[in-house]
């Protein structure tokens, strides 16, 4: 069988960041998405600032001992989404000094940075939710939330969602796997061939195993107490130390630094 080589599934491990108290990692991945979501300018400062963010991003990584390569499996993902982006910003922009043209269209120089920075921003948005899954025991992020008096039903939908990638991978690829045992091998069809009825004999059981996979779990939360009046134990319990006070105060730092960068005072 083919491994699945997945950015967002949880990996065991003893890294400072597998240690960290979950709650401050998600300030850190609502930070990054606040410098993402932020008004930005086409200048160096705004490049510069999200660029200095990516790099703090997968410092972390590394911190973590995530394997490197799952970072390039992410990149791949996102490739043709960039390409496109770039293409059709610097083609379609309004405004702006043209580089050179492609026949009778203009590539424009403003349309072609903000191409490039909004594919920057998708990265860095991109590249602190696989540490954060990969870093994070559900069972602890689960406690920590509901340690902060969040419902037990919504806490549970997000966890569902943080796993679900990493569910509909491993099921895409048992199923193309147990294909290619039959002799059905959609790696192997022309390109064209596999967009016309190559997926069909994937997506239809992959379906079917998604409704059975959603009522295996509603048996089990209602097996594990989800919904009980008292609250359940923790299996896994989380405390706040001096590693998370300090990590905290990194985070704070990244944001004073981003803040000069974006304001242009890093570079002047």
């Amino acid at each position: 069988m083919s491994a699945v080589n997945t950015p967002f599934e949880y990996q065991d491990g003893e890294s400072f960041l597998h240690r960290l108290h979950p709650n401050v990692k998600l300030a850190w991945v609502l930070l990054t998405l606040l410098v993402v979501l932020a008004p930005y300018g086409l200048n160096a400062g705004s490049f510069l600032g999200l660029a200095l963010w990516l790099a703090f991003d997968l410092a972390c990584w590394l911190a973590a001992g995530l394997d490197f390569r799952r970072f390039w499996v992410l990149f791949r993902i996102l490739l043709f989404t960039f390409a496109f982006l770039v293409v059709s910003q610097a083609l379609l922009y309004a405004t702006g000094p043209d580089l050179f043209r492609i026949g009778p269209l203009p590539v424009k120089r403003d349309g072609l940075a903000f191409g490039l920075l909004l594919s920057l921003r998708i990265l860095v948005a991109m590249s602190v939710m696989p540490v954060f899954i990969s870093t994070t025991s559900p069972g602890k992020l689960m406690a920590a939330l509901l340690r902060l008096g969040l419902p037990a039903t919504p806490v549970l939908m997000f966890l569902s969602a943080l796993t679900f990638t990493s569910t509909v991978f491993e099921m895409w690829q048992s199923i193309v796997d147990a294909q290619r045992l039959r002799g059905f091998d959609v790696n192997a069809m022309p390109l064209w061939q596999r967009a016309r009825k190559g997926y069909i004999p994937i997506v239809v059981p992959l379906v079917l195993m998604l409704f059975r996979k959603g009522n295996d779990l509603d048996i089990a939360l209602g097996t594990k107490g989800v919904g009980a009046v008292r609250r359940p134990t923790d299996l896994e319990p989380v405390s706040f130390g001096l590693g998370e006070a300090g990590f905290s105060l990194a985070l704070l730092a990244m944001c004073l630094v981003f803040v000069a960068a974006f304001s242009g005072r890093l570079l002047s």
